[in-house]
């Protein structure tokens, strides 16, 4: 594809530019985990995976042009060294979107047999010819099914108040599956994090410390 334009840009964006999907409540329930309701509605949100997978893709590719995109620019300090710890490398890396990639690739496991040949005409070694033939979804109507259940756009932010309604009226608990607790220092004083929880003289001060700042 060579090196990136605004249109191969745009196209990366369509393959999964769909946001948030919306199905009805008999959908819903046979989910094999439960959702939350599309405020104001009997309708239920969801998201196709595929979307973030490609989201987390395309934000890999652009850190392979860094004149072209701010990402690592913006972890990196003036010396040139890049902060590993920041959210936002974390996000990159194997705590979130290379993970993710991997653990869609297990599940799916395409076997689509890679054939061998020579590299004629250099004709010097045997290589796998990747062009191979796979038994595919069709992406286009994936797509089209995102459009038809697109769900309207709302406020996706909440106060504390909000959110404790929202978590009472869901029925479910809604902590992450996934281990967070190297992210504590992002929530000052949260006990539901082992560090602060260990630590209840330090969790005390950064909670006297966060209201003070008005954050």
């Amino acid at each position: 594809m060579g090196f990136p334009t605004d249109e191969t840009d745009r196209l990366w964006q369509e393959l999964y530019n769909f946001g948030i999907s919306k199905i009805p409540e008999h959908e819903a329930r046979m989910l094999p985990h439960p959702t939350l309701k599309v405020p104001g509605t009997d309708e239920y949100l969801v998201q196709l995976d595929v979307w973030h997978e490609l989201h987390c893709l395309n934000d890999l590719r652009m850190l392979l042009y860094p004149e072209r995109f701010p990402g690592l620019a913006g972890v990196t300090n003036d010396k040139g060294v890049i902060d590993r710890e920041s959210i936002e490398f974390r996000h990159w890396g194997e705590n979130h979107c290379v993970d993710s990639i991997r653990e869609t690739l297990m599940c799916h496991a395409d076997v689509a047999p890679i054939p061998f040949r020579v590299n004629f005409p250099a004709s010097k070694v045997i290589v796998p010819r990747l062009a191979t033939t796979h038994t595919c979804r069709n992406f286009t109507k994936i797509q089209e099914w995102a459009k038809e259940h697109k769900a309207s756009y709302w406020n996706y932010n909440v106060t504390a108040e909000q959110a404790e309604e929202i978590m009472r009226e869901s029925g479910f608990d809604n902590a992450p599956w996934e281990s967070i607790d190297d992210q504590y220092m992002e929530f000052p004083g949260n006990t539901f994090f082992t560090y602060w929880r260990e630590h209840p003289e330090e969790a005390k001060a950064a909670r006297e410390k966060t209201a003070a700042s008005g954050l």
